[in-house]
């Protein structure tokens, strides 16, 4: 499965869900590929270098993709995810554009990928994750492409009345998109002041998942800090589901009542607080 993260407004945390997405996928072998525009940030945040990566595969398919292995680019990072990483948006000594500038490195070589490696990631996503990390959109996006050709594109937004409406007045446009042929969804971040499903309605587009605002699983998700437990590397046990999503955090539930115990309350022979009698 080929998918697309990306924000409208702003960029928030689309890179942390397009990593934790790729590593509490139940399949193994997913790959991050980081396509953002205004460069990369994994390599820097894990402390790897950035070759080989986007820049490599860039190069190496200005003539076609040539059966090329996606895995032959990527690096493993401490969260047991496979990344191709992005350069950093460095200036590139050419002519001035149309806009009294030259693009950077990284706008350059997501338009190669974007242009000639579509292909290649289709191959690579038939028996596997491919999560693209696309950034912010704009309707000047080199990675348009990329976001067109993928089956899922998640919005990643937050669930403030200002994020619902930018989302929301650009729907049509995103679903109208020259060869779009992704299913749109909204991954929520935070906590919404009012049920999802109003969320969804008034955007018209379904909502994949909630995020929940975790301190220490977007310290691990950042590179601060080291995974102290969950399978396959990820601090986060909790797994992608149909209806919500949720991770970066550890779902504990309640534990149950136990009659007979005496309350931390009053601990007298009729608690109220815990409504019953013992």
């Amino acid at each position: 499965m080929l998918v697309a993260v990306a924000s409208i407004k702003g960029s928030p945390f689309v890179t942390s869900v397009t990593v934790a997405l790729a590593a509490r996928w139940p399949v193994p072998g997913a790959v991050v590929v980081e396509a953002d525009p205004a460069g990369g940030d994994l390599a820097f945040r894990f402390g790897h270098r950035r070759e080989p990566g986007l820049s490599e595969l860039a190069a190496d398919t200005r003539a076609g993709d040539q059966g090329r292995d996606l895995a032959a680019y990527t690096q493993r990072i401490a969260l047991g995810v496979d990344v191709v990483f992005a350069p950093a948006d460095q200036l590139v000594d050419e002519p001035a554009g149309p806009h009294g500038r030259a693009p950077g490195q990284c706008v350059q070589v997501v338009q190669m990928v974007a242009r000639n490696c579509l292909g290649l990631l289709r191959r690579a996503a038939a028996d596997r994750l491919v999560v693209v990390d696309a950034g912010r959109l704009d309707w000047a996006s080199p990675a348009l492409p990329l976001v067109c050709a993928a089956d899922v594109l998640l919005l990643a937004t937050w669930p403030g009345v200002e994020a619902v409406d930018a989302v929301q007045v650009r729907r049509d446009r995103i679903l109208a998109l020259p060869g779009m042929r992704a299913s749109v969804r909204l991954v929520v971040a935070g906590r919404p002041p009012c049920p999802v499903e109003e969320i969804a309605a008034a955007v018209g587009l379904p909502v994949a998942g909630q995020v929940p605002q975790d301190q220490r699983g977007a310290a691990v998700l950042a590179g601060r800090a080291t995974p102290a437990w969950g399978g396959r590397g990820s601090s986060c046990p909790a797994r992608p589901g149909r209806s919500r999503w949720r991770c970066m955090r550890r779902i504990r539930p309640a534990p149950a009542p136990v009659v007979g115990a005496p309350c931390r309350r009053c601990c007298g022979p009729r608690c109220r607080s815990r409504r019953q009698q013992w």
